[in-house]
């Protein structure tokens, strides 16, 4: 598993982006996401895959973006789709990557 994936799955789900326009510290947190999102080497394996879905916020907030940068991110993995990673999951991120993946299946 890549380190930059690694490094963002420890730091866990992404926060609301509403906490963080009240907290002028989150500026800093959002930089750091966004640089270890941009260290991500593609294609992701499966696993940097699978990893970086546990991460995805089980609502709309796309956190400034940068969870539809991860979606692409994730979208790289050759063997995408991941139909795993569908089953029994209802989170409003997935139900995205897999409305997607349709056109692939």
């Amino acid at each position: 598993m890549q380190i930059a994936v690694e490094n963002l799955i420890k730091l866990g789900v992404f926060p609301k982006s509403e906490d963080a326009v009240k907290d002028p510290k989150s500026i800093e947190y959002i930089g750091h996401i966004q640089a270890l999102i941009d260290g991500i080497k593609l294609p992701v394996s499966n696993d940097d895959a699978v990893g970086l879905c546990s991460v995805l916020r089980n609502d709309e907030d796309d956190y400034f973006g940068l969870t539809q940068t991860l979606l692409q991110k994730i979208e790289t993995v050759p063997d995408w789709p991941i139909k795993e990673l569908f089953v029994n999951n209802n989170n409003y991120w997935m139900n995205v990557l897999k409305s997607r993946a349709r056109f692939v299946w």
